[in-house]
């Protein structure tokens, strides 16, 4: 169940990764025959211009793990005769995403190399994707007039979009964005924050602010990270400090994050690198307990962070898969809501997140094989978060950085039981002055406590219903054999389907079976007669593990053709006749092993 995000009016866009707004405006430019620029959209308002790019295939705009040469060049005040001249456009602004810089143009074409944050340049996904948006904020880059002239450059695939400059128009309509309350969504029953404060707990001044925020906020349960620089009991001291009356419940594991909850805490495991499992005690809530995550996987860019990354996230979805299932890890109830977060520092390939959410694991020979991460078969979601007041949803910034501001922190949920009642990330820069006041808050507060500001979902149970086809006590979405009762769940091989319901050695006979019988179940003619083991059995009778079930001395497979009884020999179908027919049924029944 999803509850519609905060919006925007008037044909407004939110930077969020999710394009429901972009579909009613008219596409500006087209061309499927192109590998990268498929389709390219423009809107504004009085603050920012936004692009939309629909691409042939997946990059990272701000980066080159995937190969690219995209540009985007911007005629600030629509005038041909201005700027660095080109064909039909003079560029004040090159936005040159391969090489992570701006140029900037005067009048006269001279240039001045600026990095993205001197143009106000904000883009979504902060990972890879084939669908990009941007924005550009129109002060800090220039455009101040009436229109802008613009076109996308894939110099990697010598194509353009539009084939020609494209001269549009600009709103001065204002952003009118409805501000997210920061008390709790209706019919909210758990409140969950994740937050890097950037090892600055100990300090005064950023501790200030945090104690704001979270007298702000009021959370349930928070998921800390970059805390290795302070104790757990340290911790509680500060929150209840900061919340007085409020009794915390604070672990830490071996690297640098934290779960700190007003709830009851059960077993915790520090074992998973990166990610720190702790299960909630919301019986209370709902009846059931909550496996709560707060993470903080390796940052930056380059293969060897990109392959840690993703290391890091098939670990802990193989810790996940086997704390869903009967018998494993945790054994959770049928039901139990997951909520998984933090600070993932997703940058380059989508391929970590996309692992959090699908259970689509990367490396299957180390960490097992795929899994439905919901009760019902069906993936988690990457809730989009936006801030506050401001529609945007990226979590981290640093100006001085050559990185652009991004979505780093994230909060993944079982929407197929939790149902969200309210999101938001908190960025007071943007509040207006009788916002922070009635909160008690500074304009300050999320840039002086962290480089990230903390991230907030309000969550309620909505309860499933769950499937289970053949009846044996095991869901449909982690049953290796949906149609078959196995409770046990038996897999000789590890490769995911049950014995009860796979002929690895395709003979005939479920593998289960062979293993009881003692027959192998990679190998269609165990006893090497000639016949395959299910021959054996299911047509003719004999014994699978003896090439010679009578024991007369005669192959099991000759002695079909020659029987000793018969007055037909040959005779294999009964008709009292050697026939071709005859030939083709032992021939059938020959394991042939390949």
């Amino acid at each position: 169940m999803f509850l519609a995000l905060p919006g925007w009016l008037n044909g407004q866009i939110a930077l969020d990764q999710v394009f429901e707004d972009w579909a009613n405006l008219p596409i500006t430019a087209s061309a499927q025959d192109h590998v990268h620029a498929r389709s390219a959209q423009v809107t504004s308002n009085s603050d920012w211009v936004f692009w939309r790019l629909e691409l042939g295939e997946e990059i990272a705009l701000d980066e080159t793990i995937v190969p690219h040469n995209l540009q985007l060049w911007v005629d600030n005040d629509a005038n041909v005769n201005t700027g660095w001249l080109q064909p039909g456009i003079g560029v004040d602004v090159l936005l040159d995403f391969a090489e992570g810089e701006v140029r900037r143009f005067n009048a006269t074409g001279v240039m001045t190399t600026l990095s993205f944050n001197n143009v106000g340049l904000h883009m979504a996904p902060t990972y890879s994707g084939d669908d990009l948006e941007l924005a550009l904020d129109r002060d800090m880059s220039g455009i101040d007039g009436n229109g802008v002239r613009w076109q996308w450059i894939d110099a990697m695939h010598d194509e353009v979009l539009p084939a020609a400059p494209e001269l549009t128009a600009l709103s001065s309509s204002s952003p009118n964005y409805l501000p997210v309350p920061l008390e709790r969504g209706p019919g909210t029953q758990l409140r969950a924050m994740w937050w890097n404060v950037n090892r600055r707990m100990d300090q005064s001044s950023p501790a200030a602010a945090m104690g704001r925020m979270v007298q702000a906020i009021v959370p349930d349960v928070i998921g800390f990270s970059e805390v290795d620089d302070v104790s757990a009991n340290y911790v509680r001291g500060l929150l209840e400090s900061w919340l007085p009356g409020t009794q915390w419940n604070v672990v830490k594991d071996d690297y640098d994050l934290m779960v700190a909850s007003t709830l009851p805490l059960g077993d915790d495991f520090s074992s998973v690198y990166r990610s720190f499992p702790v299960v909630l005690d919301t019986e209370s809530l709902w009846g059931l307990p909550t496996l709560f995550t707060s993470s903080h996987l390796k940052c930056c860019g380059g293969a060897s962070n990109e392959d840690q990354r993703q290391s890091e996230a098939d670990e802990y979805m193989a810790f996940q898969r086997e704390a869903m299932m009967q018998g494993g890890v945790l054994d959770l109830p049928e039901g139990s809501p997951v909520l998984f977060g933090g600070d993932l520092n997703m940058v380059g390939l989508a391929g970590p997140v996309v692992t959090l959410q699908t259970g689509d694991i990367a490396d299957e020979g180390t960490y097992g094989p795929d899994f439905a991460p919901e009760w019902d078969g069906t993936a988690m979601r990457e809730w989009p978060i936006l801030q506050a007041d401001r529609p945007m949803d990226y979590t981290w910034r640093n100006d001085n950085s050559s990185y652009t501001p991004g979505k780093l922190d994230y909060a993944i949920v079982s929407d197929g039981v939790l149902q969200v009642t309210r999101s938001f990330g908190l960025q007071t820069q943007d509040m207006s002055a009788e916002r922070l006041a009635s909160y008690g808050l500074l304009a300050s507060d999320t840039w002086g406590a962290s480089d990230h500001l903390p991230i907030v979902i309000d969550v309620a149970l909505t309860g499933f219903q769950v499937e289970d086809t053949d009846l044996d006590g095991v869901p449909d979405a982690f049953d290796n054999c949906e149609e078959v009762a196995n409770p046990l769940q038996a897999d000789f091989n590890g490769n995911g389907v049950g014995d009860s319901c796979e002929d690895s050695d395709q003979d005939g006979i479920w593998d289960a079976l062979e293993l009881e019988i003692g027959t192998d179940p990679e190998v269609q003619d165990t006893d090497g007669d000639g016949l395959t083991d299910g021959a054996e059995m299911e047509v003719f009778g004999m014994d699978p593990l003896s090439n010679d079930s009578d024991g007369d001395g005669i192959v099991d497979a000759l002695e079909l053709l020659f029987p000793p009884t018969s007055d037909c020999p040959g005779d294999l179908n009964g008709d009292q006749a050697v026939t071709v027919s005859d030939l083709l049924l032992l021939l059938a029944q020959i394991g042939l092993g390949c």
